[in-house]
């Protein structure tokens, strides 16, 4: 049996793909893969705070506003600056989707079965957006209990934790 590709689907990736490729700005791709690195390593590390995530927060904002002036410009040597650009939304989204659910979640703690949530922040973007502002709540069903027998409270003392 073949799996069939939707139309709509293909056309959609086709419209991204030739959108990028006209992207003729100022803005390295590469550049901009440095910035979200470099504000990654410095607010999301083991050591954060809400001020630095804000500030993180922050930062990206003024990433995704440079990305409105990127330049893609295959060469001889191929593409890559294409894959770069790729490479650069996924890295937005899984930076802001990390900040924002560490600010949601304001403290670092190691879950146990007396602190497993009933609820996992979910971060879903919409067609054609980098990002997504709202963090939704999706229900974590309950524990089967064959699972819950094998689970322990595990002391954290003397460990870091993150």
């Amino acid at each position: 049996m073949t799996q069939q590709r939707s139309t709509a689907a293909v056309a959609e990736a086709r419209a991204e793909v030739d959108g990028l490729l006209a992207a003729d700005g100022q803005e390295n791709v590469r550049s901009l893969q440095r910035a979200v690195r470099d504000t990654m390593t410095e607010r999301a590390g083991v050591v954060r705070d809400e001020g630095g995530l804000r500030d993180g927060l922050a930062e990206l904002d003024a990433i995704e506003a440079r990305m409105g002036g990127l330049g893609v410009h295959p060469d001889i040597a191929g593409y890559h600056d294409l894959a770069h650009a790729f490479d650069l939304k996924s890295a937005v989204l899984a930076a802001r989707a990390t900040l924002e659910t560490a600010f949601e979640r304001r403290e670092t703690a190691v879950r146990t079965t007396a602190r497993l949530s009933r609820a996992r922040p979910v971060v879903s973007g919409q067609p054609g957006m980098v990002r997504s502002r709202r963090i939704e709540r999706e229900a974590i069903p309950p524990i089967p209990d064959d699972i819950a027998a094998l689970m322990r409270d595990v002391s954290s003392d003397g460990k870091l934790v993150e």
